[in-house]
């Protein structure tokens, strides 16, 4: 495929020369030489370029079309070629949200690419809204999120379970129970997560499920992530509620201690999404279905 197209594709999606090199992983000055030729070949200026926006031209609209298809018809003889061949290859842009992307998803991806080592895969950590975004602009092939997103324009599947758990210090006293009471939790101080991170919002749902507004909390501090809250949990200055996907190495380690409170459960699912309108290379479907297979939880607990 002429690899114009797909130069010309990334910075109308992007609408920036600089973020289509970025995501290219080419140079801006290669991505501006490219874009030069390929309008001196058609005799027509694809893009406007003012006070540094990146627009379509009547023109670059009507090659967008053509250029879409094209790249479309490529990704589908790909796949017809793979599954005749049996050799899944090319690339994957998956948009994670934090939990997700940074204590679940490398542990899949590193089993799949070990599996297909001709697939290529890249991770952007975004919240839900960015990775929705991306999504319908089509700049990314699937999306795993931690909380349900509702688009006539994009398919929902539930993936895998996901709890929140309370953590303490591992010399804690409640390391060592299954469960506290809910006036116990609210006795001590607390570490939350930033407003607006699906953690934190799933937490306060459930916590009015259970009669309790989070403002009940002896909140000590919020904090932007979840490793900062982990660290903050390890060295005495709170509690918190984090997912246990995000504690399994400090268990093992002994870094923090874990329990539950009693009569208040903290279930959520994390979802796969896509485009219905997004064509999904062989690798893409490949990987999908083993998201919804039943071997995941066991790729999760197992060492690569």
């Amino acid at each position: 495929m002429d690899p114009h197209l797909a130069v010309f594709k990334a910075v109308a999606d992007k609408r920036s020369f600089s973020q289509a090199a970025k995501s290219l992983h080419i140079s801006q000055p290669a991505i501006s030489l490219q874009i030069q030729s390929l309008e001196e070949n058609l005799g027509a200026r694809l893009f406007d370029r003012n006070n540094k926006r990146v627009v379509l031209t009547q023109a670059g609209k009507t090659f967008y079309k053509f250029a879409t298809q094209i790249i479309e018809l490529y990704d589908q003889a790909q796949k017809e070629i793979a599954e005749l061949t049996g050799l899944v290859k090319g690339k994957i842009k998956i948009g994670a949200s934090l939990t997700i992307g940074e204590y679940v998803l490398p542990k899949i991806a590193g089993y799949f690419v070990k599996d297909h080592p001709e697939v290529n895969i890249t991770i952007n950590i975004a919240n839900t809204e960015e990775i929705t975004r991306h999504l319908l602009a089509n700049t990314l092939d699937i999306g795993l999120v931690e909380g349900p997103i509702k688009h006539s324009d994009l398919i929902l599947e539930k993936f895998m379970d996901d709890e929140l758990v309370v953590i303490v210090p591992f010399d804690h006293p409640w390391a060592k129970k299954d469960f506290i009471s809910m006036d116990s939790l609210l006795s001590q101080p607390f570490v939350l997560r930033e407003a607006g991170s699906g953690t934190r919002q799933i937490m306060e749902e459930k916590l009015m499920e259970c009669s309790v507004d989070y403002e009940d909390l002896q909140i000590a501090m919020e904090l932007g992530s979840t490793q900062a809250i982990k660290e903050a949990v390890e060295v005495g200055l709170g509690v918190s509620i984090i997912s246990k996907w995000a504690i399994k190495k400090d268990l093992k380690f002994n870094n923090l201690g874990m329990t539950r409170i009693e009569n208040c459960t903290f279930n959520r699912n994390f979802y796969l999404v896509y485009n219905k309108h997004h064509f999904l290379t062989q690798a893409t479907e490949t990987l999908i279905k083993l998201l919804k297979s039943n071997e995941l939880t066991s790729i999760l607990e197992a060492k690569l």
